[in-house]
């Protein structure tokens, strides 16, 4: 019963295979160059990408002091979040539940030790980030711009 299964599973990944590798040689074929067309393009879309993205600039609480991560970053789980400049209205998916971030360190330039619970920041996102649908959201490192401790 359960080989039975597996060669079902395999014949229907080799299928897949197959197919996916006949539409690349039917583009060919047909006289599509591919490579260089797709590379031109991905060019073009992500120049026009960037020239659109605007950063998102917000401040939140800090609920728990920074934990130091296991590579070059750290975490910062802020509440209370609000949005100081905020285009594309990314802000709005933080607002209830907070939003846990995983800084690289080069984007803060203080004490990781400041970092403590009450403490309010300020932080700054490249464009529209890459987020988790988790709850609260939680943001990559390469996503952060930069983290600035805010003066009360």
């Amino acid at each position: 019963m359960m080989t039975k299964q597996v060669i079902i599973g395999l014949s229907f990944a080799a299928m897949l295979l197959l197919t996916a590798c006949g539409n690349q040689g039917n583009s060919a074929a047909n006289g599509e160059t591919g490579t260089s067309e797709t590379s031109e393009q991905t060019s073009s879309v992500s120049n026009s990408t960037s020239e659109t993205e605007t950063a998102a600039i917000f401040t939140g609480v800090i609920q728990e002091d920074a934990i130091a991560g296991s590579d070059d970053t750290f975490s910062l789980f802020l509440k209370e979040v609000a949005a100081v400049e905020d285009d594309d209205q990314v802000v709005q998916s933080f607002q209830n539940d907070g939003v846990i971030l995983h800084v690289l360190v080069e984007a803060y330039s203080g004490d990781l030790e400041e970092l403590t619970e009450g403490a309010t920041v300020q932080v700054t996102l490249q464009g529209i980030p890459i987020m988790t649908m988790s709850i609260p959201p939680q943001i990559p490192g390469n996503s952060i711009q930069k983290v600035e401790l805010v003066e009360d």
